[in-house]
């Protein structure tokens, strides 16, 4: 095996691959990167427990192969050496089926390789049931869910994201049965009848890949893979079996009071307040709404003290004298996923869920359970 190829555009393709090189010693050959390089192209290809991901480069303006071949390099290091060199491109050679030579400018390293023998086989084969979407959309849905999943594995099942379509619905839920986030996206066209669970983790990574623009990326769903497929790059997840509870029930559809706040001066006024509270893992702090319409955002830590901010808020459907706790984490996160200007708070009583909404976020719910405090 013997190529050359441009370092700027090896080195963006093995950090894409890298978010799924294991660092469990159970399996040292998931710590390497599987290079192909075989019919005028190369792959890079690194899988571990969750994610598999596999990079295409054909691009003959920067890539010149000589002799085709396979063989896994140790991912840590031959990144880092990629990383390292100033060269504008790097020469791969492989010899005696245990090493490879790479040359860049002046440098000349051997890199002892993995074998490619107990290397697993991995499938990326496309699947009837796809959808396509935008990578706008896309990492729209990530970064308004995910955040809401269980990092508890007491029920696997809330560390994923519940995905389903039915028609020109696209619905994405995620709960840690403390909050939920819900975000629906609505098509031209119908859409095959999907209903599977991403673990959250798989898609906080994939997002992590994914450009912000217009590129479309391809979905498609197996009974037990999810696979992404995005430029050059082919991403696949494992998907969490079982059924995801039914959380339509949990959301209110009256309320007690809805208040409407400027989204900035909201998260400014719960971030002072809760700064005493982040010193403990309670995270708790108080919203009183008074008769004059103000609005009081406080907390309590014995062993610290007290904070308490004032705010005005844009509108109040009904001025109800009422106090209801809940954690902050979980009020700037959900507060956080919006990019509307304002947001609105709709309350339902001082102990029930409560759920909030943007003015240009459409159709995205987060809603937060609130806690009993003396």
């Amino acid at each position: 095996m013997i190529f050359t190829i441009n370092r700027d555009l090896l080195l963006q393709n093995l950090t894409s691959v890298s978010k799924a090189l294991s660092t469990k010693a159970q399996m040292p050959v998931l710590t390497g990167i599987k290079i192909d390089v075989v019919d005028n192209k190369i792959l890079l290809t690194a899988s571990n427990s969750e994610i598999s991901i596999q990079a295409c480069i054909d691009d003959k303006k920067h890539v010149k192969i000589e002799e085709e071949g396979t063989f896994i390099a140790p991912g840590k290091y031959l990144i880092e050496l990629v990383k390292k060199t100033e060269a504008k491109e790097i020469y791969f050679e492989s010899f005696e089926d245990n090493a490879i030579k790479i040359l860049a400018d002046k440098s000349n390293f051997t890199l002892n390789v993995l074998s490619k023998d107990d290397y697993p086989i991995i499938s990326f084969a496309d699947s009837p049931t796809f959808l396509t979407l935008d990578a706008i959309n896309l990492k729209q849905l990530i970064r308004k869910t995910t955040f809401a999943v269980s990092l508890s594995e007491s029920r696997v099942i809330l560390t994923g994201v519940s995905v389903t379509s039915q028609g020109n619905l696209l619905e994405v839920v995620s709960t840690d049965s403390y909050r939920l986030a819900k975000k629906q996206l609505k098509f031209n066209v119908d859409y095959p009848e999907i209903k599977v669970v991403i673990p959250g983790k798989s898609l906080d990574e994939l997002n992590k890949i994914v450009d912000e623009g217009e590129t479309l990326v391809e979905i498609h769903i197996s009974h037990t893979k999810a696979l992404f497929k995005y430029k050059n790059l082919l991403y696949q997840t494992r998907l969490i079996d079982g059924t995801f509870p039914n959380t339509n029930s949990l959301i209110p559809t009256e309320f007690l009071t809805s208040i409407k706040f400027n989204k900035n001066e909201l998260i400014s006024a719960i971030e002072r307040a809760a700064v005493f509270t982040n010193m403990d893992s309670s995270n708790i702090i108080k919203l009183t709404l008074n008769s004059d319409k103000t609005v009081e955002i406080a907390s309590t830590t014995n062993e610290i003290g007290a904070a308490q901010e004032e705010l005005n808020p844009i509108e109040c459907s009904n001025v109800v004298p009422f106090q209801i706790a809940f954690s902050s984490k979980y009020f700037l996160e959900a507060i956080k996923s919006f990019d509307s200007t304002e947001v609105t708070v709709h309350f339902t009583g001082e102990v029930r869920p409560f759920i909030i909404t943007g003015e240009y976020d459409r159709n995205l719910i987060q809603l937060i359970l609130p806690v009993r405090v003396s």
